[in-house]
């Protein structure tokens, strides 16, 4: 991503709160009783995953979601709230970001996902809004 240094552009879209992070692990059942019962998480609830993924959220800004192999990632995204998804998106497409998904309801607002340069995934959502 290019970082903007131009202060003139008063009312840009930016980021207004951390959302969550999701961790990829391999065994649902043994990390979520991990974070509940040794850590002291505290488990929200939350609408399936449109893919049929199991996962479990939780208050403290994380969730886990299955799927982990030994060899693989282990931060699947993380997600920030944004003031301006449509015009976030427009300044992310001119910079050509790369994109994963584009602008589709997810469980948090209208929300897309694009790549750090390093290929991270970032969730970018507008709480109240949809498509």
């Amino acid at each position: 991503m290019v970082a903007q240094t131009d202060k003139s552009e008063a009312a840009r879209p930016g980021v207004v709160g951390y959302g969550h992070m999701w961790l990829m692990v391999e065994d649902m059942e043994k990390s979520t009783a991990c974070y509940v019962d040794q850590l002291g998480f505290r488990i929200r609830p939350a609408k399936p995953l449109a893919d049929g993924r199991p996962f479990t959220a939780f208050e403290q800004g994380i969730a886990l979601v299955s799927g982990r192999r030994p060899d693989h990632r282990q931060v699947d995204h993380m997600a920030f709230e944004v003031d301006d998804v449509r015009a976030m998106r427009e300044r992310l497409r001119a910079n050509n970001v790369r994109f994963f998904n584009d602008l589709h309801d997810g469980p948090y607002g209208l929300t897309i996902y694009v790549a750090d340069p390093d290929g991270l995934k970032i969730e970018l959502y507008e709480v109240g809004q949809s498509a």
